[in-house]
């Protein structure tokens, strides 16, 4: 079992902006958040969540289900299949984490995210039988979502895991299939500090007798394709089984094909497409259709997703574009550097950023630092941070030219002080807080 320290309870919610977190504070305020609060000494299992999805008055869980897990594309993966299966006519229910303004977007049916009324109700009726040991932050909302999907009979269930694998809450749901995405050296302090280490962590997603795709190289795939041997499951990988092929890049996206295994094969046009999208299309598009096989797959041009703070772009007032992305990884930012060349050749964009405590941030940055003409280091809110003045330092000990915003919204002001692109990267807590800020400059 993973071993943490245990950290006391994060109280987070009372004072957030996002009106959903107030009014769910009495609930909230009582679990320990792992997301926000680093764990110091807890034996970690599933034993908190499998006892709410087991309970005497639980709704059985809507099949099929697929759980998705990695490092790199989990959320965007996760986003085009649920995209895929509403222009198929039929309705997903998505779990996704973080949340990037309001705690209702983690639990969306049919695209729409979960009334706070309705989540209130199903979170409160869940830690009502939860006994003697109450689940964590995450383990609570993932049973909420189980319980939404099932009272809303959806067509498919979309789970996307929080941390690692093996012991993440969603493993603990009953699916049909598991997705594995590209894996980075992430979370090293929890899941190992190797490739390996890591995707043995992930690749337990793969159920015995199961389904498992996956997008995994090197290593990675190695490690994958051991689990599904041991599992007795069947593994289509991409690249051999199915993937996309013959991409032409166009000034408003991307046109190809996607194949299938079985050897069918579909045009596909992918609106303002980026290189890392593809992917997670094609992983997207081979889970569709076994998973749904008498469903149609309408792929030209393929359905937008939401997708917020992946490579996301936005026009601001004096014309200049804004780009949001959460990315915080070194292969993360490096994709995010390479689509910034396709994009913006000619560039030079102030940068925002921030790294949560414990991140690998240096050999990120380092990614984008050849681009960026000057960058603001701020701190995040509400999770632990890396400290601003540690990481300005390190920047102009690299050359660069950097300076400290004591906040995000101050780094925002810095940022449109120049004209041309902007970036802000480094964490999704930083993008989806500058995004909400965003949003009420255009709504006021």
């Amino acid at each position: 079992m993973l071993r943490f320290a245990v950290s006391a309870p994060s109280v987070r919610y009372k004072n957030n902006m996002d009106p959903a977190a107030s009014k769910l504070a009495p609930l909230l305020d009582q679990l320990v958040d792992y997301e926000r609060t680093r764990p110091t000494q807890r034996e970690w299992d599933l034993t908190a969540v499998q006892r709410l999805l087991r309970r005497k008055d639980a709704t059985p869980p809507c099949r099929p289900a697929i759980q998705v897990a990695g490092s790199k594309g989990k959320g965007t993966t996760a986003a085009y299949l649920d995209a895929l299966v509403g222009a198929a006519g039929l309705r997903a229910g998505i779990y996704s984490s973080p949340h990037l303004v309001t705690l209702c977007e983690r639990i969306r049916i049919g695209g729409a995210s979960i009334r706070v009324e309705r989540l209130e109700e199903v979170l409160a009726s869940l830690l009502a039988v939860a006994g003697d040991r109450p689940p964590t932050f995450f383990e609570a909302m993932t049973a909420a979502a189980v319980e939404c999907f099932a009272q809303e009979a959806v067509d498919l269930s979309i789970y996307e895991v929080g941390l690692g694998g093996r012991f993440d809450a969603t493993t603990a749901i009953d699916v049909d299939a598991a997705i594995v995405t590209r894996i980075e050296l992430e979370h090293t302090e929890v899941l190992g500090d190797t490739i390996a280490a890591i995707a043995t962590e992930k690749a337990q997603v793969i159920r015995p007798g199961g389904l498992g795709l996956t997008a995994t190289t090197g290593v990675a795939l190695d490690v994958v394709r051991a689990r599904a041997e041991e599992a007795a499951a069947e593994l289509l990988v991409m690249g051999e089984d199915f993937g996309v092929r013959r991409v032409e890049w166009l000034a408003d996206g991307a046109r190809g094909e996607v194949w299938l295994p079985g050897g069918e094969q579909h045009a596909f046009f992918l609106p303002d497409a980026t290189a890392f999208a593809l992917p997670a299309l094609a992983l997207a598009a081979a889970a569709a259709r076994r998973l749904l096989p008498a469903a149609p797959l309408l792929l030209d041009p393929v359905p937008r997703p939401e997708l917020p703070c992946r490579f996301e772009e936005r026009v601001e007032p004096d014309g200049d574009v804004l780009i949001l992305d959460g990315a915080h990884t070194e292969e993360s930012l490096l994709a995010v550097a390479e689509e910034l060349r396709r994009r913006y050749p000619e560039a030079r964009p102030m940068v925002l950023t921030a790294a949560a405590a414990g991140k690998r941030w240096q050999a990120g940055l380092s990614c984008v630092l050849p681009l960026a003409d000057r960058l603001i280091v701020t701190e995040l809110t509400g999770t632990p941070s890396e400290s601003s003045a540690l990481m300005n330092a390190w920047l102009i000990g690299q050359g660069a030219t950097s300076e400290v915003a004591p906040d995000a919204a101050s780094g925002l002001r810095s940022l449109r002080d120049r004209p041309g692109p902007r970036l802000v990267v480094g964490s999704f807590y930083l993008a989806g807080e500058v995004r909400q800020l965003v949003d009420q400059i255009v709504d006021d």
